[in-house]
This record gives C-alpha cells, structure tokens and sequence, in this order.
C-alpha cells in the first residue's frame, strides 16, 4: 500500500522518532512538493531530520488540469487528494 502524507503526521511522528513506523506499514511512503515544503522550513519543528527522511519520497503532482473543490485546503492537501 502506498502512503501519500500529510505535513501535521510527519512533524508529529518525527516528534516522537518514530518515522520508521511508516516503513513498518506501507509499502511505499511518498510525500508531494507542497507538503515537503512545508515541513523543510528552517523554523518547522523536526526540518532537519524530515529533509533527511524524506528526501527521496518527494513527488510533484501536475495540477494544470484539476478542479478546486474545497476552498479550505492547503496546496499539500489539495496535491494529496489530487
């Protein structure tokens, strides 16, 4: 099963060290651009080790051809649900 996350889940198990918990369960763990902007800020809890981690389960989702339905999510949740 792959896994598409989400910036909160990410800061939050790196928290708690235990990002290997996502390895243990998915397959595949893949993060899109907007979310891994998001948690690489320098002032982001965690940046440092979630640009590690993530580093090669970063993925850019088109969205030139995509409907916005919900007016409430941001560009990581909007890539996501893409």
């Amino acid at each position: 099963m792959i896994l598409v996350t989400d910036a909160s889940a990410l800061i939050s198990l790196a928290t708690c060290d235990s990002l290997s918990l996502l390895e243990a369960l998915f397959d595949q763990v893949l993060v899109l651009v907007a979310v891994y902007e998001e948690v690489v800020l320098p002032d982001k809890p965690q940046s440092a080790r979630l640009r590690s981690y993530l580093k090669d389960k970063v993925r850019v989702v088109d969205m030139q051809h995509f409907i916005y339905l919900d007016a409430f999510a941001d560009d990581g949740e909007t890539q996501a649900m893409s």
